[in-house]
C-alpha cells in the first residue's frame, strides 16, 4: 500500500471547513458584539470633553476589550471546534480518510488563528476609524492641543492588532494542546483561563529565584517560566497610547517568540493526539 504523504492542501481543508464550523455556531457573533460596545462608548464620550485624553482613553479601552473578549473567544471558541468534532464523532470520519492526525490538529489551529486574525483586524480597523473620527473632532474644537498635527500613531495601532493577535494565538495554540488529551471542553477551557492568568503574572515567578536559596524552588519556578509564555511581552498598546512608536524589530521579536511557543503547542498536542483514544 503506498504510504500516504504530509499534505497541507489537507491541513488548509481542514481550517477552512473549521472556519464554516465556526459561523455556523454563531461564534462571529462576537465581533458583532465587541464593535457594538465600542461604537457605544464612542457615542457616549461624543458628548463630553475630554481634550486629547480622550483618545488616550478610546485606544486603552478599545484594546482593552479586544484583547478580553479575544482570550474568550481563542479559549472557548478552540475547545468548542475541537471537542464538536468528537462528540459528534465527525472525526473518526476525517481520519478514515487518508488524513493524518497531525494534520487534523494543524487544520484545526488554522481555522481558529483566521478566525482570531479577522476578530483582531476588524476590532483594530474599527477603533482606529473610530480614534480617526474623534481626534478629528477635537481637532476642529481644541487645534491649539494639536500643534504638531495628529497625534494617533495609526500605524502603531495597527501594529498593536497585529501583536494582539499573535498574543490570542498563542493562547489557542496553548488551549488546543490542552484539549488534545484533555476528556471534556470544559476542563480544556478552565486550563486555558488558568494558563492566562498565570502567563500575566509569570513576571513575579521569574523574579522569586533571586529571594529564596532553595534549589528546588528555583528549578520549579525556570521551569515554569519556560513553559508558560510570558504575556505581559504583549502589553504594547500603553506605549502606542501614550504617544510613542513601537520599534519593528520589537514587533519582530515577539513574532518570532510568539510562533517558537505556537510551535512548541502545536507539535505536543499533535503527539497527545496521535496517542489519544478516539
Amino acid at each position: 500500500m503506498k504510504r500516504v504523504t504530509f499534505s497541507p492542501i489537507r491541513v488548509a481543508l481542514i481550517a477552512e471547513y473549521t472556519l464554516r464550523e465556526a459561523v455556523r455556531q454563531r461564534l462571529p457573533l462576537l465581533l458583532i458584539l465587541v464593535a457594538a460596545a465600542t461604537v457605544g462608548v464612542a457615542l457616549v464620550l461624543r458628548d463630553f470633553n475630554f481634550g486629547t485624553s480622550e483618545l488616550k482613553f478610546l485606544l486603552d479601552a478599545g484594546f482593552g476589550a479586544l484583547a478580553v473578549f479575544g482570550a474568550i473567544f481563542g479559549i472557548v471558541g478552540m475547545a468548542q471546534l475541537f471537542f464538536s468534532e468528537i462528540e459528534r464523532r465527525t472525526v473518526l470520519t476525517v481520519l478514515a480518510k487518508p488524513v493524518w492526525r497531525m494534520e487534523f490538529v494543524l487544520g484545526k489551529l488554522g481555522g481558529v488563528l483566521l478566525l482570531l486574525l479577522g476578530y483582531c483586524g476588524l476590532g483594530t480597523a474599527l477603533l482606529a476609524g473610530l480614534l480617526w473620527w474623534r481626534e478629528t473632532a477635537l481637532m476642529g474644537t481644541a487645534p491649539e492641543a494639536f500643534p504638531d498635527g495628529r497625534r494617533v500613531a495609526y500605524a502603531g495601532v495597527a501594529l498593536c492588532g497585529l501583536v494582539q493577535w499573535l498574543k490570542l494565538g498563542v493562547l489557542a495554540a496553548l488551549t488546543l494542546l490542552v484539549a488534545s488529551y484533555a476528556r471534556s471542553s470544559l476542563f480544556a477551557v478552565g486550563v486555558g483561563f488558568l494558563a492566562l492568568v498565570a502567563g500575566h503574572l509569570l513576571h513575579l515567578v521569574r523574579d522569586f529565584p533571586g529571594n529564596t536559596d532553595s534549589l528546588w524552588l528555583r528549578g520549579g519556578s525556570r521551569l515554569l517560566g519556560l513553559a508558560l509564555p510570558d504575556f505581559q511581552l504583549f502589553a504594547v498598546a500603553d506605549k502606542v497610547a501614550a504617544g510613542e512608536s513601537l520599534p519593528l524589530n520589537l514587533v519582530g521579536g515577539i513574532a518570532i517568540y510568539a510562533v517558537g511557543y505556537m510551535a512548541v503547542f502545536s507539535g505536543l498536542a499533535v503527539y497527545c493526539f496521535r496517542h489519544r483514544e478516539l
